[in-house]
């Protein structure tokens, strides 16, 4: 009678299987948390386009405009009440809610996606 190696090949199945699972499991979360790097550039974009002379992003008072600590942990955004969403987001920095400045045509796509990136690790 002829050996197979059926079990050891329904192992070494069920580990590849669970190891693509493990995997699948940490892109997933990966992908719901900002990338460290674009985290960093967002920052540093918050810096330099003045962001960061209006704004505590370390606490939730007043600085001139609100401190955005927290703020996609809200249900709404601070000033305008909006719901607290990365489309708000975005819509508050083209056509900004009481005394904040447009950033319409002052920050590419990318550059807006890193400082929405930045907002959310606050």
């Amino acid at each position: 009678m002829r050996k197979t190696n059926l079990k050891r090949a329904s192992i070494g199945v069920v580990i590849v299987i669970l190891a693509g699972a493990a995997g699948l499991g940490v892109l997933r979360a990966s992908m719901n948390q900002p990338d460290e790097t674009q985290t960093e550039r967002g920052a540093a974009l918050f810096a330099d386009k003045g962001c960061a002379n209006c704004h505590y992003t370390d606490k939730t008072e007043t600085k001139t405009g609100p401190g955005l600590k927290n703020l996609f942990g809200k249900d709404t955004l601070p000033a305008s009440g909006r719901p607290a969403t990365e489309e708000n987001v975005r819509l508050q920095l083209h056509e900004p809610y009481a005394h904040m400045p447009s950033y319409s045509g002052r920050l590419t796509g990318e550059e807006e996606e890193l400082i929405i990136s930045y907002l959310r690790s606050l």
